[in-house]
């Protein structure tokens, strides 16, 4: 199951799921990558962590995210219009509440290797659910290109380039990109993932309106 939380919804899970993707994120790009970041007593943040913010997150029965994901409206100022718009060569940047930015795509490396793969899988076929729920037609982000592939190409889910392969000061490659949701692309990340029934979580209310 993968909780889709808000600041507004975090009540209706159990424990709490965005302090705990925060977690998730400092051991993944702090601790283990070194970003230079913002953080507080081991939570990672930034200025994209708001009331705007959808999280996807997996978590495991003792409450700590395994998974995350962080989703962001274009129609307010986002991540890669501020910070990263050169590497957009493609397109004009889309400032539109159809079109949403993920970002801080994380999964808990101690977890092993078919684990990591499913959590990844899962949280893909999140993306399509939550964007066809809400109206959502395509994403956009940046990615290192082994990371557009493993998660987005090996679940059948194709890409967009919309700018050239860079390379950052740290010596590592990344690429801007965008992915489009539609009913016919779930279905085939369905077929290519196996998960042919529903993963996304609203928490407690939605399922009281859903037995009611």
């Amino acid at each position: 199951m993968i909780e889709c939380v808000t600041l507004e919804t975090n009540h209706l899970f159990d424990g709490n799921p965005i302090a705990a993707q925060h977690r998730l994120r400092y051991r993944s790009v702090i601790a283990r990558q070194n970003w230079d970041v913002p953080t507080i007593r081991e939570l990672e943040y930034d200025d994209y962590d708001n009331p705007a913010t959808t999280y996807l997150v997996a978590r495991n029965g003792a409450g700590e995210a395994e998974g995350v994901c962080r989703l962001y409206p274009t129609d307010r100022p986002y991540m890669l219009q501020r910070v990263f718009s050169h590497l957009v060569t493609d397109i004009e940047l889309p400032q539109s509440p159809a079109v949403w930015e993920a970002s801080r795509f994380c999964v808990d490396d101690r977890l092993p290797a078919e684990a990591r793969r499913r959590i990844i899988q899962e949280i893909v076929v999140a993306y399509l659910e939550y964007g066809l729920d809400t109206g959502i037609t395509r994403y956009i982000g940046i990615m290192y290109p082994a990371y557009w592939r493993n998660i987005f190409t090996r679940s059948g889910w194709d890409i967009d380039w919309i700018g050239p392969e860079r390379t950052l000061g740290t010596g590592h490659a990344i690429r801007a990109g965008w992915v489009a949701v539609t009913p016919e692309i779930l279905l085939k990340v369905r077929r290519t993932t196996g998960l042919h029934d529903r993963v996304l979580s609203y928490g407690r209310a939605a399922v009281t309106s859903q037995a009611a």
